[in-house]
């Protein structure tokens, strides 16, 4: 089934470098260029289309631009991430997310998920990368906030823009 997320897309300076960087010390997959974005709220399947656009503030503002300054994992899920810095996400994650009572399981961790890892080759290596990544501008977080959808298929997931809250 797919599932439906409100969302602010990101972009990597030199995302083929970054790429290069990890090549023979990890492996898995790597999100698509045009897929990259924060998740404000996650929806999953609770709502229709038609009763978010109906329940979402009908004003809701451009977010603060916001760098992307470092990477890290979480490592439960072995998912490499780009950090966004500074609090605005927090922030907006709280305003628009508290009127919809959504249940959560963790705290927010604002984040632009790159790589679903299947294996560190390299544990040492791995750490060396991310450290030279450490309070480096790698990229920028857009201000536009967008209804998303994933759809998933035989591929994996794919994203589609519902609507953008411009």
């Amino acid at each position: 089934m797919n599932t439906l997320f409100l969302a602010v897309k990101a972009k990597l300076d030199d995302y083929d470098t970054l790429k290069s960087e990890f090549s023979g010390i990890i492996k898995g997959k790597w999100a698509r260029d045009e897929d990259l974005h924060v998740t404000i709220c996650y929806f999953g399947t609770i709502y229709t289309i038609e009763e978010l656009l109906n329940m979402l503030p009908r004003s809701i503002e451009k977010t603060q631009p916001s760098a992307l300054t470092s990477l890290d994992f979480f490592s439960h899920n072995k998912i490499l991430y780009a950090k966004p810095e500074g609090y605005a996400l927090d922030m907006l994650h709280e305003s628009l997310c508290a009127p919809f009572s959504l249940k959560s399981t963790a705290s927010f961790i604002p984040h632009v998920t790159l790589m679903r890892m299947k294996k560190i080759d390299d544990t040492k290596a791995f750490k060396e990368v991310l450290n030279r990544y450490k309070n480096r501008k790698i990229g920028k977080i857009e201000t536009t906030l967008e209804l998303m959808q994933n759809c998933l298929s035989p591929e994996g997931s794919k994203y589609k823009s519902i609507k953008k809250f411009e």
